[in-house]
């Protein structure tokens, strides 16, 4: 009985920052996007929370394409966060577009966010 509600436990956990839920016909701007699928685990400004495991993914060096299909079609083994596989390429890319403002914000704040990255 045990192992069952660890593994029950587990799975609400994950699925809980899933978020693979697109009929949201209000949310438009990347932001908008960004908060409703990412900030749950990544934050609103993408500095993840390291004490949890959850990496900033404002840090990534990958290029907009292979962001895209990092969120939408990888699932790579050593991968833990939820592929969000009915989202919409269009979506997924209004999303790292918003992921490169926040980018944009770190490298010219980024003693202020760097604090925000030691934090939890």
């Amino acid at each position: 009985m045990r192992p069952l509600l660890l593994a029950a436990m587990i799975l609400v956990s994950v699925s809980g920052c899933s978020q693979d839920q697109h009929d949201h016909p209000t949310l438009t701007t990347g932001e908008q996007l960004f908060n409703y699928h990412c900030a749950e685990c990544h934050g609103e400004q993408g500095t993840g929370n390291l004490f949890d495991g959850i990496p900033a993914n404002i840090l990534t060096q990958k290029n907009q394409q292979a962001i895209i299909t990092y969120i939408t079609t990888d699932t790579g083994q050593e991968r833990t966060m939820p592929v969000f596989s009915a989202m919409p390429a269009e979506e997924a890319k209004i999303i790292t577009e918003h992921l490169f403002t926040l980018q944009k914000t770190y490298d010219t704040k980024g003693s202020q966010i760097k604090q925000l990255l030691i934090e939890p």
